[in-house]
């Protein structure tokens, strides 16, 4: 136990001395979140999803379902009532529900004047509710200058409703917690080892009395507290200068950071034991953790990515634990209904521990 403690406080002090290590650690997270929110703003922008609630079986509301499915920019589904609709709504699914009345067909044909349909509109985020308003405005508008020939014929009726969307950074968050995680996890371990392996200290620790396990377990756990740490001043500095919303049990934040960085730093190892240098753990990390980084949704949904890449995105532990931060951060979710995320980093970590303790080498 003594040995343990004494590794614990000299790789503590080697690191808190090391002012790179700790820019790259803690500062840069910070800083890379509040340049993307600045960029970015309070909207993904481009695509929005439209729900339109089908209740007349005409002519007229088939053509109109059909000019949104072939609109650009637009992603449509079609509710079977309005309640539900305006429930997905509410729920930020969708920023805008378009409602086909039963009498559309009759009231086209009769009225001279212009056919308002109700349009309810998520008003959250300024920007994103005027670009919804007015893309919906417009292809409905020009559906009834085609049927009819007479401008305008169709209209929307617009009614906002505040609903529980998030603003970029309420996403970006968990997201750069689950880098940081996996960085610091990642260099700090597989780093340092394969640079204790180089230079030799690891085969003259071997040679003395120390237990090897106390130097393991020391390692494992520094890194574990700094990645805590790292959570701790992420997410801090999210609800103090940014307003970002934590509606999740913080523990729970807590034990699915643990559970991440285990994964991690597991990862950690396996790179030290198939790396004979550097040169080859500085590409085997490069080639890990840039697709990571940028298809496990960290800085973007990948809802809406191509098909073929879906298959990889699944395959990432990375976007098991962004998942699963998410999900305890903005739905406020406990840890089962997280457990499948869990599961998966779980494995990772049981199939990168037997491939460390396989192949890893004292020099």
């Amino acid at each position: 136990m003594r040995a343990f403690a004494d590794f614990t406080k000299a790789f503590t002090l080697m690191f808190l001395r090391n002012r790179q290590a700790l820019f790259w650690t803690f500062f840069f997270p910070v800083l890379l979140m509040g340049l993307l929110g600045i960029v970015f703003g309070g909207g993904f922008g481009g695509d929005f999803n439209l729900a339109i609630v089908k209740l007349d079986d005409g002519m007229v509301a088939n053509v109109v379902v059909q000019a949104f499915k072939n609109a650009d920019g637009v992603t449509v589904s079609v509710a079977r009532s309005e309640e539900e609709a305006l429930s997905r709504l509410e729920d930020g699914s969708v920023q805008g529900v378009l409602v086909l009345p039963p009498d559309l067909q009759k009231s086209f044909a009769e009225k001279d004047g212009t056919t308002r349909l109700p349009f309810h509109y998520d008003n959250s985020d300024v920007a994103t509710a005027g670009q919804v308003v007015g893309v919906t405005q417009q292809i409905v508008e020009a559906v009834g200058n085609e049927i009819a020939n007479v401008r305008p014929t169709l209209g929307v009726k617009p009614t906002g409703v505040k609903s529980a969307s998030l603003d970029y950074l309420d996403f970006l968050v968990p997201g750069i917690v689950a880098l940081s995680i996996m960085q610091t996890a990642i260099f700090g371990v597989g780093g340092t080892l394969v640079t204790y392996k180089e230079k030799g200290v690891l085969r003259r620790l071997r040679a003395t009395p120390l237990p090897m396990r106390s130097f393991m377990g020391s390692n494992v756990l520094v890194r574990i507290v700094t990645s805590l740490v790292q959570m701790v001043i992420v997410v801090a500095v999210g609800i103090l200068l940014f307003g970002v919303t934590i509606n999740g049990s913080l523990l729970v934040v807590t034990v699915v950071s643990v559970v991440g960085s285990a994964a991690f730093v597991s990862l950690g190892f396996a790179i030290a034991a198939v790396s004979k240098n550097m040169e080859i753990a500085q590409a085997l990390m490069n080639v890990i953790q840039t697709p990571m980084m940028f298809l496990s949704g960290i800085f973007f949904p990948m809802n809406n990515a191509p098909a073929w890449i879906q298959p990889i995105v699944k395959l990432l532990p990375l976007t098991y634990l962004a998942n699963a931060l998410r999900a305890v951060i903005i739905d406020g979710a406990g840890l089962w209904e997280v457990r499948w995320d869990l599961a998966v980093l779980f494995a990772v970590t049981g199939v990168f521990v037997i491939i460390a303790w396989r192949f890893f080498r004292w020099e």
